[in-house]
């Protein structure tokens, strides 16, 4: 009534459409609350729209004072109400919706999100415009809006339902509201709505320097020894856990939850955020936590990552799911399945004439080609998915203690050179006919027909996730 009568009244050239919901849960106050809305928007000339809900279910004999309530009523009335209040104001294609929360809604919620164990984002209680919701009457206390009513004799009705205490807001309303007046006098409502803007403040200061911070340090494109297991549409989101783990605690938090929030569609709450920020900090190189909505917060050593889950390519595979063997007798462009992690991947085999050891080097400087003799190779050439139990004899380097016949396992060489073990298994390699590997793309390649003074012919051999 206040909203409607003293704020909204007083605006010059605005058109009001009044929504209201009567979810019949209080009987025949339900129905009077109605009637009210309904005889004030009539009298000053606003239409309204109502919507009713559990038309006759309400308890015989039931009056109000406290109503029938199922279980999880609250959030359920507040999605009912909201949804209907949208899809009014695009139907009238209103500018915006006004609510008409109060001060007193503020204090209240600040110490329900106080006891929820909220962060700075929270704490900053309801916002007074967000989504196309506004609140004009947010700074105004009920005291005073009583008082307005009373002496301009503007009529209004009490939803008794207001002191059951079964509702967490009735409670902090009525029991420990009260309480904290008694103890610290009026003064300390004022107190914790002034703290709220201050958390306001706050909380807009740390978006502005967490989107700086995402900016300068987010970077979906990731070198080629950890792509090229990826899809190309399946770039995840990587920073360095080092840049990351110096900025305050708040900071952290803060980008770790516009993360979610912008880029993977995920609503964090405290106790996740901190599980997370936790990981990224202190967490082995191997850590992860599950974001939720199919994403994984995962380390790769010097890397923090968000990843899709299971279904899109995380975890070591089993053997038999780990794609299919593709043979070439002559040179030539394919695309070939290398696993469920490579999806479409297209191998370049071309026949070169003489080139240097140094030119070889330089093909090979970005991961994603190698060059051999081409008559040190024994044809058909194979591309298949990298299993567990691998081995392979190293270019240029000694095969260690471990090594049979020159061999080094696959698996100590991928740790040595900080692969992430979700990266490990299922990454394509290049087979010569009898097996043996010749190159894993973006690790190594093999002592296998190496370029010498000696090579006539050689074969670039390229790899690249297929477009």
């Amino acid at each position: 009534m206040y909203l409607l009568l003293g704020k909204l009244a007083r605006e010059k050239g605005i058109k009001v459409v009044v929504g209201h919901v009567n979810y019949g849960t209080r009987g025949k106050d339900s129905s009077k609350d109605q009637i009210l809305v309904e005889n004030i928007s009539k009298t000053i000339g606003y239409d309204t729209d109502i919507l009713v809900l559990n038309r006759g279910k309400s308890p015989r004999g039931r009056t109000g004072t406290q109503g029938h309530f199922p279980v999880g009523f609250e959030r359920k009335a507040r999605e009912i109400r909201y949804r209907f209040l949208k899809n009014l104001s695009e139907k009238t294609g209103a500018e915006a919706i006004a609510l008409a929360h109060t001060a007193d809604d503020q204090v209240e919620t600040i110490l329900m999100r106080v006891f929820e164990g909220a962060g700075i984002g929270g704490l900053k209680g309801i916002p007074r415009r967000k989504d196309g919701i506004v609140r004009p009457i947010l700074d105004t206390w009920k005291e005073d809006i009583l008082t307005y009513l009373k002496e301009r004799k503007i009529p209004y009705r009490i939803d008794r339902s207001n002191v059951d205490t079964r509702f967490e807001r009735n409670w902090v309303r009525n029991v420990l509201l009260p309480l904290l007046v008694k103890r610290y006098g009026k003064a300390v409502k004022k107190r914790i709505f002034t703290l709220g803007e201050r958390f306001r403040e706050l909380d807009d200061y740390l978006e502005g320097e967490a989107r700086l911070w995402i900016r300068k340090n987010i970077d979906g494109k990731l070198p080629l020894a950890q792509r090229i297991p990826c899809r190309e549409n399946d770039y995840p989101i990587g920073f360095r856990r080092e840049r990351y783990s110096v900025l305050p605690t708040v900071l952290r938090v803060k980008v770790l939850q516009r993360i979610c929030f912008e880029r993977l569609g995920i609503e964090p709450n405290e106790r996740l955020l901190k599980a997370m920020d936790r990981n990224v900090c202190v967490g082995g190189p191997s850590a992860r936590v599950n974001a939720g909505k199919g994403w994984i917060l995962a380390n790769r050593y010097e890397e923090a990552i968000m990843l899709p889950g299971r279904n899109g390519g995380i975890g070591d595979a089993p053997k038999e799911t780990m794609g299919q063997v593709n043979r070439f007798d002559a040179p030539g462009g394919y695309e070939v399945t290398a696993g469920p992690k490579g999806g479409a991947i297209e191998f370049h085999w071309g026949a070169m004439g003489k080139i240097t050891a140094a030119q070889a080097k330089r093909l090979a400087a970005k991961g994603d080609a190698e060059v051999f003799d081409l008559a040190g190779l024994t044809l058909p050439l194979t591309v298949r998915p990298l299993r567990a139990g691998d081995r392979i004899r190293p270019f240029g380097g000694s095969a260690g203690r471990n090594a049979r016949g020159g061999e080094k396992k696959v698996k100590e060489i991928l740790i040595d050179r900080k692969i992430p073990r979700d990266d490990r298994w299922g990454r394509p390699v290049v087979c010569d006919a009898g097996g043996a590997i010749l190159w894993i793309p973006g690790v190594l390649r093999s002592a296998c027909a190496p370029v010498t003074p000696r090579t006539r012919r050689t074969a670039l051999l390229r790899l690249r996730a297929a477009k």
